[in-house]
This record gives C-alpha cells, sequence and structure tokens, in this order.
C-alpha cells in the first residue's frame, strides 16, 4: 500500500516542488495552503507524513503540529519540516523515521 504524505505551504509553485519530491521517494502527494486545511484533511484522510513549511509563521507551525499531536488518529504521524528555495530540493528535518 502507497504511504500518502500531506504537504503545508503557501506558496503554490514551493507546494509543487515539495510534491514532485514525496512522490520520487515513494509517497502519494496532496497539498494545502493553510495549516487550517491540513488539520481538517489529516482528521478525514489516512497520512503517513506532514510536510510543513519551517519558514511559516511560528503560530501556524504550531498550530498544526498541537492540534496533529493532540488529535488520537494523527498523533503519531511523523512530521517533516521543508524549505525548497528558487527550484532547489527541499531540506528536510525530522525527529522521527520518515519511512
Amino acid at each position: 500500500m502507497q504511504k500518502h504524505a500531506l504537504i503545508v505551504h503557501p506558496d503554490a509553485a514551493t507546494r509543487i516542488l515539495l510534491e514532485r519530491w514525496v512522490r520520487s521517494v515513494g509517497y502519494r502527494a496532496q497539498s494545502v495552503r493553510r495549516g487550517s486545511d491540513a488539520l481538517q484533511f489529516a482528521r478525514q484522510a489516512r497520512i503517513d507524513l506532514v510536510v510543513l513549511d519551517r519558514l511559516a509563521p511560528d503560530s501556524e507551525c504550531s498550530d498544526v503540529i498541537l492540534g496533529l499531536m493532540t488529535d488520537p488518529k494523527s498523533a503519531r504521524i511523523p512530521i517533516a519540516f521543508a524549505n525548497a528555495d528558487d527550484g532547489e530540493l527541499p531540506i528536510l528535518a525530522s525527529s522521527r523515521a520518515l519511512h
């Protein structure tokens, strides 16, 4: 069964770049613009990885992380932080295994 990644980033071009990247490592990609959309999506679908914009305002990242971690359905989803600039590959960091 293919794993599903949810990408949360305000910039459409960066979302596309991150979608391509997660697909290249074997995930099916879905993306949303806002953190509130991510929380709603995570409640309704099976997600195996969430990729957040590491440069988003602190409250945006904090709200998503807190929302995911306090919901038993999404509490164990690994969260990666990414930043992709000027067409470069994303930089990922996570405290949990991605595979």
